[in-house]
């Protein structure tokens, strides 16, 4: 073939391009004939996948982790601050009671807990409990009068005796008020009296776990035990008692445990009678807490009270390092003891 000459194509050259580019189109169409038809099965097939991750994940969410149960442990430092304070007021188990609860972590010690004492004015708390129960209950409301019987007005705080005549209806509300408020003797007598002495002392025990003994339905003694209990079940339902810790906030005229506590609410009851010395109560501090401090025979009693429960205060507060009470001297005295023990038992 000499250079430069054009050829011309075959006249069968074009046809066999239009055969194979029919051939190709009809593979095509074929090609996408089936991805139609496998498209929509691996699309519901994709969905479904997708429908049962998004299902699980939705379950997996919808289930909450269980809560983190505390279990209440005994709180050793506490048990060293104590053991300070016993040793700072000569305390022993003839003359001192004592409870504590930090409600948070459910830290406790206890001293002596199990032991009865006379109760003095402690008692009225759970006696107020008790009517406040019942006017929930439907059985009283704050003006249902009742009845001041003879027999009970009796000296001390509060004014029920001199705005009230024997065979007067006190409204509840009064009664309540002052029996807590100001520790009035005449009013508590007059509830008391209202549904019998070992009656009430009766309905009262529903407030604690104790195995209480017959003296507590005839005389007016309580333990450290009794007193936690009543403490807790008021903390657990204080909504039913908003207006009895109320009072308890009021309670005292800022002495005892709440002489030195300036800054927290501190619902407590006192009581002293012939030497006995008490006070228990809620200290709403950002970790609340229950204590009790009862005491027999100690000097000065009322600020020996409010001194420890600042201590208590400064404790929870963490402004408290309770190693610190003891000399350095008698904690290398502990050590080496404790050195010695340990060789000796090696």
């Amino acid at each position: 073939m000499s250079k430069g000459k054009h050829v011309k194509p075959s006249p069968y050259s074009k046809p066999k391009f239009k055969k194979s580019l029919l051939f190709v189109l009809l593979s095509l169409a074929l090609l996408c004939i089936a991805f139609d038809i496998l498209t929509p099965a691996t699309d519901t097939k994709s969905i479904a996948s997708t429908n049962e991750q998004e299902n699980v994940s939705t379950s997996e969410a919808s289930v909450e982790p269980e809560p983190v149960v505390i279990e209440p442990s005994k709180d050793e430092n506490m048990e060293l601050l104590i053991k300070y304070e016993m040793e700072k007021y000569n305390f022993n188990e003839n003359n001192f009671y004592f409870f504590f609860y930090n409600i948070s972590d459910k830290k406790y010690y206890f001293y002596n807990e199990n032991t009865y004492f006379t109760a003095a004015s402690t008692i009225k708390v759970p006696v107020a409990m008790y009517y406040y129960d019942e006017i929930n209950s439907g059985n009283y409301t704050l003006d249902t009068g009742i009845l001041y019987a003879s027999g009970c007005y009796e000296a001390g705080g509060g004014n029920i005796g001199s705005l009230y005549s024997v065979g007067d209806k006190v409204p509840l509300k009064n009664l309540l008020e002052q029996v807590i408020v100001n520790s009035d003797n005449t009013a508590i007598n007059i509830l008391m009296a209202n549904l019998g002495y070992s009656n009430v002392k009766k309905a009262i025990t529903k407030y604690s776990d104790e195995t209480i003994p017959d003296d507590f339905y005839t005389s007016n003694i309580a333990s450290a035990s009794f007193y936690f209990d009543v403490m807790n079940y008021l903390y657990e339902h204080q909504n039913e008692y908003t207006t009895l810790i109320d009072h308890m906030k009021k309670s005292s005229m800022g002495k005892y445990l709440k002489e030195y506590i300036t800054d927290y609410d501190v619902a407590h009851k006192y009581g002293s009678y012939s030497g006995y010395v008490h006070d228990y109560g809620i200290v709403f501090t950002e970790k609340p807490y229950l204590v009790g401090i009862f005491t027999k025979g100690i000097p000065n009693s009322d600020e020996v009270i409010a001194k420890i429960s600042k201590d208590i205060l400064d404790y929870n507060l963490g402004n408290l390092d309770v190693n610190s009470l003891f000399p350095e001297e008698e904690n290398n005295n502990t050590l080496n003891t404790t050195n010695s023990t340990a060789n000796t038992n090696s």
